[in-house]
């Protein structure tokens, strides 16, 4: 039966998935319900037995396997761990990263990320002693922002260790022989490839061999994120694909029959999957592998669905948890898509045509994982269609001549240099075909995070055009279900500005130690005050802009810069060269600052015109939605950057809202007979610093919610007590983005909402 073994897998997704989320009410329903069809349908017993059955299966493997993060664990500031590194050390020039077994009683800390500040010369398998500070990783600061925390989570793993010097990290014994050839080899041959290649080839193809992005530049990994072929860098079928077709290759010159066939390709896999880690696509692929070399050593028919869905089930089975990593995701849907779709479709063209195939193979790829990306990535990439066809076959010939010269650098250096050579070439071609494809209008487009339900309504619309098509009762209902998925397509690329209309919306995103503050008028303009910054890592491109794109927002109607320090304005810099803009605003008072040179120069170049903002300026952006400029004077009267920070006053009927920058609490004072108590919210100026104390500021305006963006346990002691307790004092509520996350306030001119990311703690 065809549909035995994917209905089996995905009965024990379901189990997977219901003990995830502790869905027990429909736990029971699921069950009942099972109960009931089989009592009335006899026939559909055996059925709904191993359904039933298997979905209790994934319950219990997720339930006993994976332990739910505790919102408890406590940071230990000293802590001493002892065991075996179990992954491939990475390092990117600032840290290595690996995990590490310890084999301690408690599951918290049987297995543990290492972060060590400095390159660690370690390999896996090494068994190590270390000191540092044992810190439980951050739940997501923002909405939409990567989990970190659930990732690590489906792991084992719940703390991170963090190393910073050399001298706290010892080894106590090296790796086993094989283990330590096999990571020698891979070594010897990442060392050659650099020298051989220019950085920017060698960077590509060994992400292509081995799969991550380490020495890929970020832009370069953003296009190849916009063109759909980000794929390439996680290594699944198509790299275990094309080293089959090698292995063939190789063996067949041998004149060897199919044992040695099977041998050979069972012994290429398994040792490709130890040399990469056995990351979940790669454990996906090497199993259909093997299960393919075994239908045809036994000249049995290789059904491919079935294959794919046996070795789904046998890496759930191994680690359940599994089922929530996003390459597992991709590797599983996308080849599903090629082995379910592209048979179906191709009746639909009577006319054989190698173009006609060439095209729906990436086709029914892209319509397998479009929710998925979307969920993940906030992206769409019809593009993708015409890069896939352009850079497979391309990249499979760059990853079979990569790793024949990974097997040949042991060998001879030179013999191995001469396939690297045209390996670069085709790399070269692939970066020529991406650029070319993303300068095409309409290549991607970003779209607002789906939800979990339109997910899971998306691929039941799939499953019944599926159906339809290979059922001949259910043909009727093909055109129905395409009709659907292009519905659900549409509602997907709805713009931001059509949701939430009649609300005001201030959203004070977690930049960490700084501040960037979203607002939506009620008819959907998009303003961004502030944007971020950090001398650790790009808060625009990191923390801002995958924001704005989860909000489905592709535009902004301004961007405000309150004044240049670098917490406020770096991330300014990538958001407004990255996302069209109407109109930059900066205060007239600090125009000449030279901080401000490379936003200038970035607005030059995007054609962004300039408005300069300045005390007495009210800005009518729409009928009833104004924001005032409180401060400062049109000319520096000699202050500093936060004596001359923008103070904006935004007003909806009765919601009024007061971002106040970095400037002193004098200016706070100032300012006091100008605003209407009692004000709705008010950002407290400078992170909530000492200098901000203005208890009869407080006393005046009478703040409903006051706001702190901070970052967590930052240097400078922010927010000060004092400060805090004054703001108390006048009866508001404190809001911290440090401990609460995003915080989200709406408002529809006379009742408000405050919504935070992370829950605050009882």
């Amino acid at each position: 039966m065809w549909i035995y073994w994917p209905a089996i897998l995905l009965s024990l997704a379901l189990g997977i998935c219901l003990a995830y989320f502790q869905a027990w009410f429909w736990t029971a329903v699921l069950a009942a319900t099972a109960v009931v069809a089989g009592a009335v349908r006899s026939q559909y017993r055996p059925h709904l037995i191993a359904g039933l059955a298997a979905t209790v299966v994934g319950i219990m493997i997720y339930s006993w396997n994976v332990a739910p993060f505790p919102h408890d664990l406590e940071e230990q500031p000293r802590f001493e761990a002892s065991g075996r590194i179990d992954s491939i050390p990475t390092y990117d020039g600032e840290k290595s990263v690996f995990l590490l077994d310890t084999g301690d009683s408690s599951p918290y800390k049987h297995r543990l990320r290492v972060v060590c500040l400095f390159e660690a010369d370690f390999q896996r398998g090494d068994t190590v002693h270390l000191e540092g500070q044992l810190k439980p990783p951050r739940p997501p600061g923002n909405p939409g922002q990567f989990d970190f925390q659930a990732y690590l989570a489906n792991q084992g793993i719940y703390y991170n260790l963090n190393i910073k010097k050399a001298a706290n990290a010892h080894l106590l014994s090296s790796a086993p022989p094989l283990i330590s050839w096999i990571d020698s080899q891979r070594s010897r041959a990442e060392k050659l490839v650099r020298q051989v290649l220019p950085a920017e080839e060698a960077a590509i193809l060994l992400g292509m061999i081995w799969g991550g992005r380490t020495g890929i530049d970020d832009r370069q990994y953003e296009d190849f994120q916009k063109t759909g072929i980000v794929h390439l860098f996680s290594v699944g079928g198509l790299h275990v694909g094309f080293l089959l077709v090698l292995i063939n290759w190789l063996v067949s010159l041998s004149g060897a029959g199919s044992k040695g066939r099977f041998i050979a390709g069972v012994s290429g896999l398994l040792l490709y999957g130890t040399m990469v880690g056995w990351p979940p696509p790669v454990m996906r692929a090497v199993l259909m592998g093997i299960l393919g070399l075994l239908a045809y050593l036994s000249g049995r028919e290789n059904g491919l669905l079935n294959g794919l869905s046996l070795s789904g089930a046998i890496i759930l089975l191994v680690d359940p948890a599994l089922l929530f990593d996003l390459s597992f995701q991709l590797t599983m849907l996308a080849t599903g898509g090629i082995v379910c779709l592209f048979p179906q479709m191709r009746t639909l063209f009577p006319r054989r045509s190698l173009l006609i195939d060439l095209a729906l193979i990436p086709i029914s790829a892209e319509l397998a994982i479009i929710p998925l990306v979307a969920y993940h990535f906030n992206i769409l990439t019809p593009g993708s269609i015409i890069t896939n066809i352009g850079t497979t076959y391309l990249s499979g010939a760059a990853v079979i001549l990569g790793f024949v010269a990974s097997l040949l650098s042991g060998v001879s250096s030179s013999l191995a240099a001469l396939f690297l050579y045209p390996a670069g070439m085709f790399i070269q071609l692939i970066l020529a075909i991406v650029a070319g494809v993303k300068a095409l209008p309409g290549a991607y487009l970003y779209v607002a995070t789906p939800t979990v339900l339109g997910v899971s309504l998306y691929y039941a619309i799939m499953t019944l055009a599926f159906i339809s098509l290979r059922i001949e009762a259910w043909r009727a209902m093909f055109r129905p279900a395409v009709g659907l998925c292009f519905i659900w397509l549409m509602v997907l690329v709805l713009p931001a500005q059509f949701f939430n209309r009649g609300q005001v919306e201030v959203v004070f995103i977690d930049v960490g130690q700084g501040d960037a503050i979203l607002v939506k008028s009620p008819g959907g303009r998009f303003i961004l005050v502030d944007g971020g910054g950090s001398q650790f890592f790009d808060v625009g491109a990191d923390v801002v802009l995958p924001y704005l794109h989860h909000r489905g927002i592709r535009n902004l109607d301004m961007v405000i810069s309150t004044h240049p320090d670098l917490d406020h304005v770096e991330g300014l810099t990538k958001v407004i060269a990255e996302m069209p803009v109407t109109c930059l605003g900066l205060p007239a008072s600090l125009a000449e600052a030279e901080d401000y040179q490379a936003l200038y120069d970035t607005a030059a170049q995007r054609q962004i015109p300039i408005v300069y903002l300045y005390a007495g300026q009210s800005l009518q952006l729409e009928e009833d939605f104004h924001m005032d400029v409180m401060h400062p004077q049109k000319e520096n009267n000699d202050g500093d950057s936060n004596q001359n920070s923008l103070i904006l006053l935004l007003g909806y009927e009765r919601f009024t809202a007061l971002l106040t920058g970095d400037v002193p609490a004098e200016e706070l004072v100032s300012i006091g007979d100008r605003v209407s108590p009692p004000l709705t919210i008010l950002k407290l100026p400078h992170h909530g610093s000492k200098g901000s104390l203005a208890r009869g500021f407080y006393q005046q305006v009478k703040p409903a919610a006051a706001v702190i963006s901070a970052g967590l346990d930052n240097p400078f002691g922010h927010p000060h007590p004092q400060v805090v307790s004054a703001v108390q004092e006048s009866g508001a509520r404190i809001l911290r983005t440090d401990l609460q996350g995003a915080i989200t306030i709406r408002s529809n001119g006379h009742e408000y909402q405050i919504q935070t990311q992370i829950a605050s703690p009882p």
